[in-house]
């Protein structure tokens, strides 16, 4: 029995193994959806795993900036993009 207020089908989903569940996440999100083998790991796995992870590299790159190891410059574009702060750039080894 599950526990108040548990969606079954989200529990059942978290059951799956990390591809199904993948998989799966993906034609919930998608439910007309249709793809070839070549296609589902290319794009609906590739893509999945690219949004999973930007969270993640954005607070790692904040953490960076904030650290002082990195600096953060908005272009024209308004796209941000970093790059080593100076003072590291000149120091061979650096272990970070």
């Amino acid at each position: 029995m599950l526990p108040l207020g548990v969606n079954p089908r989200v529990a059942r989903l978290k059951n799956e193994p990390p591809i199904e569940r993948q998989i799966l996440g993906y034609l919930k999100a998608n439910p007309t959806a249709q793809d070839t083998l070549r296609g589902i790991i290319e794009w609906w796995l590739l893509k999945q795993r690219i949004r999973e992870a930007k969270s993640y590299i954005e607070k790692a790159l904040a953490s960076l900036v904030a650290k002082g190891k990195l600096t953060s410059r908005t272009g024209a574009d308004g796209q941000v993009r970093y790059r080593l702060r100076e003072r590291q750039l000149g120091k061979r080894g650096n272990k970070f």
